[in-house]
């Protein structure tokens, strides 16, 4: 009974999974090609860590498109110039919060005071992170924690303040500025950083997955896989060779395209869509020659 059970199960189920990817496959084609934009004028916009680089880049471009924006950051001054900048440039609504993400209570303390200082928020963008390069041996064990609890753990705590309200309404939108490093290789001297990456990614899919068997389509989840650009994120600096870094500019630029189609996934630069379907029917060496053959051997795109 067995075998003939699977011999009718997985017929049935190869048409659905069929199904899927030409849904998949057309849903994608239609977004990128879409030339129309969501509109976030008078939407609650929540950007943790924008006391500076990439952060400060997403909150002037959605100021810019009318958004109410809540900037979240350990740094006070970094946030104060980042709501200035908001205002002066895009009139914009800001208000700013110092918030230690390396803390939940820090995190739960600042979530209920926009709540009632705001509103509930429309779209959350866990952009915070800590990047710290060295051998896993040698690094300081407070700084695995570090990068752990806020590239990975503080997404636990986000999602738990602000999803039930956008569960309640069937409507918002979580997005995660992951790496690819939590795509590819894990790169030499950032493991923590890339295990770290690797973590938000999966809290991402597990997120969609847990409201789409709540039937709670309207949720929205898009995660931005940047490779090395310039920012405020690094200890120690790297250069790319003979390719290297992305401009801040033109990352910030891809993911408010990306956020405004609602895209599931970004990878910017958007070539290296080609490396991530084929990491998964590729031995790893492949993946690593790929990626090494495109951005050099000491390729810190992938952290």
């Amino acid at each position: 009974f067995a075998a003939i059970y699977m011999l009718v199960k997985l017929p049935v189920l190869g048409i659905f999974i069929l199904y899927d990817c030409f849904c998949a496959f057309f849903s994608n084609i239609a977004r990128i090609g879409c030339c129309k934009y969501k509109r976030v004028d008078g939407q609650v916009i929540l950007i943790t860590g924008a006391g500076g680089g990439l952060g400060r880049l997403l909150a002037l471009r959605l100021a810019d498109r009318g958004a109410t924006l809540v900037l979240w950051d350990a740094d006070e001054k970094g946030l104060k110039n980042t709501q200035e900048q908001c205002v002066k440039e895009a009139n914009g609504v800001v208000k700013i919060y110092v918030v230690d993400m390396l803390d939940r209570s820090s995190i739960a303390r600042a979530a209920e005071a926009v709540k009632k200082e705001v509103g509930p928020v429309n779209i959350l963008i866990n952009n915070a992170a800590i990047g710290i390069s060295g051998k896993l041996m040698e690094m300081a064990e407070e700084n695995i924690r570090k990068i752990v609890d806020v590239n990975m753990m503080a997404h636990f705590w986000t999602a738990r303040e602000f999803l039930p309200d956008m569960l309640a309404k069937d409507s918002g939108h979580i997005v995660t500025i992951a790496s690819l490093g939590g795509l590819f290789v894990s790169a030499e001297d950032m493991i923590p950083y890339c295990v770290s990456k690797y973590g938000a990614l999966a809290i991402q899919e597990g997120l969609e997955n847990e409201c789409e068997s709540m039937k709670k389509n309207g949720v929205k989840f898009t995660t931005v896989c940047p490779g090395y650009f310039h920012s405020q994120l690094q200890d120690n600096p790297i250069v790319v060779p003979h390719l290297g870094a992305l401009s801040a500019d033109y990352v910030a630029d891809s993911a408010i395209d990306a956020i405004l189609r609602e895209m599931r996934i970004r990878l910017i630069p958007r070539y290296l869509y080609i490396a991530y379907m084929l990491k998964g029917i590729l031995p790893r060496r492949s993946v690593s020659r790929i990626i090494v053959g495109l951005f050099g051997p000491d390729s810190p795109v992938i952290a």
